[in-house]
């Protein structure tokens, strides 16, 4: 019995360097204290991975961060974890560990053959069949090998090495079968989850628990990394093999592991029951070094599909960000008007998310800015976002209540809403003639009240985000803006920059600094000034979360 597997990470890069933390069962690495690895690094989410110990085998998997996860130099969502990967988060770089005492299937031994003889009772000739010559085999090694090299696709892989493997053997039938959970077990393709099999030349998918096989053999090789033959001579070896052997009828069988770079992936299992048919130690030379290759060529299929699928969610990013910009204003009023001033930007981390913002006039003596965060990532929230804007374009233009507006906007998000996104909102209407500004918040930070001699946090949420309820309550906040003073709406990007050293927040405190200073400027140029600091505050790293800001200024 192999001795339990111990999972550690070791802070390679990072602080305090060679810090070293059991995995257990599962770990989650991250910025925030609930973590289990804590680390310090702005390019981190507060959640970024998460590593899970399935009986020997550790799976990690990105947890949708901000800025993305590489294993070992390339970029990628999971897979599976080996002693001395390494995890890169920003600056920071995680060593993966498995004690000495790990089992073979992790760590394999080098390749070994076993040749165990079991006795029918039958005048089977072996020598029936002839084997290979020495250059027969080379060239059917090669053969194979060089067919399934370019081959990225997982499932057509698998098919392609049944069939050129048991076409140079002469086979009768096999299968590939995958390591479990534990060390023992055997399961099915990850990727279609059924067991491909060969039979007379005939490709068929199959249920793992639906193909009948000897389990002692396939075990055998799972857990001592050993090829295995079995032929009908006079033997006493193992009777719970024999058994199983009789009970299936089978006359040879052959079963060699699947190797990859630094575990056993699985078997390719061989057998037979014509009586005519008898596999040869060639033939298991060869089955032995088509399992070296095919492993090898499993794995780099699915890295191969791994960076594919991150190609496609890094174009999906793209294509959110051209319709997040399709309905961003680009074109803002001129200061000549002598009433106001208003300038809205959104600055985009590595991944596009679902900030916003808006501007109207309402009519002659009311205009509004709106500021908003969709939850998630990529195209459906960019599109949420866009039908939401649309939605807040038509309503604004005809109710002044900021809490009516977000009321109806509620409403149709509700009904629109799937897998939990939501939105927080804030909307403001300022009244060019008196100055009144009325405020609803949905879930989402404070407005920042400039004037010249204080700032001040005004308009808090009173309500939880949109999209969560069908009837959620908000209350209009009210306050008069004088003639010089300006209010300003952000999202989390500003106040959760984080500073790579100590790790501490902008805030909102950092935000209220910069703006006291620059109390008589232009909207524009008061929102570059804070870009500018949160950037510098955050560097040689970038904010982590989009940074999207408007300003409205009464003149």
């Amino acid at each position: 019995m192999a001795s339990a597997v111990k999972g550690y990470l070791v802070l390679e890069a990072g602080t305090p360097q060679g810090l070293r933390k059991p995995v257990g069962t599962s770990i989650i690495i991250g910025r925030t204290p609930d973590c289990g690895f804590v680390i310090n690094d702005p390019s981190a989410s507060r959640h970024h991975v998460e590593i899970v110990a399935h009986g020997t085998v550790f799976h990690w998997r990105d947890l949708g961060s901000t800025n993305g996860t590489i294993l070992n130099g390339t970029r990628m969502l999971e897979g599976e974890l080996r002693h001395g990967d390494k995890i890169t988060i920003g600056a920071t770089v995680l060593r993966f560990e498995i004690e000495a005492s790990a089992p073979a299937h992790l760590a394999p031994k080098p390749s070994a053959f076993s040749e165990s003889t079991l006795t029918f009772g039958t005048d089977f000739d072996p020598a029936a069949r002839p084997g290979h010559s020495p250059d027969e085999l080379l060239e059917a090694a090669y053969s194979v090998l060089n067919a399934i090299s370019s081959n990225y696709e997982t499932c057509s892989l698998q098919d392609q090495i049944l069939e050129t493997t048991m076409k140079a053997i002469r086979g009768q039938r096999g299968g590939i079968f995958f390591a479990g959970e534990n060390e023992s077990m055997l399961a099915p393709c990850p990727v279609c989850h059924k067991v491909h099999t060969i039979r007379e030349g005939r490709l068929e998918r199959a249920d793992v628990d639906d193909v009948r096989i000897s389990r002692t053999a396939a075990r055998r090789v799972l857990t001592g990394g050993e090829s295995v033959l079995y032929r009908d001579k006079v033997s006493d070896s193992d009777l719970n093999m024999a058994d199983s052997v009789m009970a299936l009828h089978l006359r040879s069988i052959m079963c060699v592991p699947l190797r990859a770079k630094s575990k056993i992936l699985g078997i390719l299992y061989v057998d037979a029951d014509r009586e005519n048919q008898a596999y040869s130690r060639e033939d298991l030379l060869l089955c032995a070094a088509v399992g070296n290759g095919a492993g090898l060529a499993i794995e780099n299929a699915a890295m191969h599909q791994q960076i594919l699928e991150r190609q496609r969610i890094e174009q999906e990013i793209a294509h959110a960000w051209i319709i997040q910009q399709g309905f961003l204003i680009r074109e803002w009023p001129e200061a000549g008007t002598g009433r106001f001033e208003v300038y809205g930007e959104t600055r985009p981390a590595r991944v596009a998310g679902g900030d916003f913002y808006d501007f109207v006039h309402v009519d002659a003596n009311h205009v509004g800015i709106l500021i908003g965060n969709v939850s998630g990532k990529g195209v459906p929230t960019s599109l949420s976002m866009a039908q939401l804007l649309a939605d807040f374009r038509q309503c604004a233009h005809y109710v002044i209540s900021p809490v009516e507006v977000l009321k109806s906007l509620n409403g149709d998000l509700f009904k629109r809403s799937r897998n939990g996104m939501f939105c927080t909102l804030c909307y403001l209407t300022l009244d060019l003639a008196t100055g009144q500004a009325l405020c609803a918040n949905a879930g989402h930070h404070p407005a920042l009240l400039i004037r010249p001699d204080d700032v001040e946090l005004v308009g808090h949420a009173t309500g939880q985000p949109a999209g969560v309820s069908a009837s959620p309550t908000w209350v209009d906040a009210e306050w008069t803006m004088d003639e010089g003073d300006t209010i300003l709406l952000y999202t989390n990007g500003i106040i959760s920059a984080r500073h790579p050293e100590s790790g501490d927040e902008f805030g909102a405190e950092g935000l209220a600094r910069i703006a006291r200073s620059l109390h008589a400027q232009p909207p524009r140029e008061l929102i570059e000034a804070v870009n500018n600091a949160v950037t510098a505050y955050c560097a040689p790293a970038r904010p982590h979360d989009d940074c999207t800001m408007i300003a409205l200024r009464r003149l």
